[in-house]
């Protein structure tokens, strides 16, 4: 048995036509989410190392002979706890009318954000600390 349908008849069926729309708009939804969803990531490891090089500043304010392996540590230590990876640390001492350290922390950080693209990102974040004598 043969059913036969005409042209017009065919051409109003809209059957299956949610589901094309949905396979179009989903598509484009799940890589927005993705795209906020990174962005959040990225966010929070910049405030990370805000966070970290605060943490060196406290140490090097609170002992005027420390040295940049301890500043280092203090920073790297409190990036690893936090689940970032480890960032390039400088600690200078810079005598004039009046003492002070400079402290930067610089990480590179590449992100595969998927449907999208592959970021990289350099994440900075430097202050001064002054040095009682």
């Amino acid at each position: 048995m043969r059913i036969r349908q005409n042209k017009n008849t065919f051409t109003r069926d809209q059957g299956g036509a949610a589901a094309v729309e949905f396979a179009i708009v989903s598509s484009a939804f799940v890589g927005f989410i993705l795209g906020i969803a990174y962005l959040g990531i990225m966010l929070y490891t910049d405030l990370a190392v805000h966070w970290a090089l605060e943490k060196g500043a406290r140490v090097a304010a609170v002992n005027t002979a420390t040295t940049q392996t301890a500043v280092a540590a203090a920073i790297n230590g409190y990036l690893n706890g936090m689940g970032v990876s480890s960032a390039t640390v400088t600690y200078t001492v810079a005598t004039s009318t009046i003492t002070r350290a400079h402290i930067t922390a610089t990480l590179t950080k590449t992100y595969d954000v998927p449907m999208i693209k592959t970021f990289t990102i350099n994440f900075s974040a430097s202050t001064y600390v002054p040095q009682s004598s």
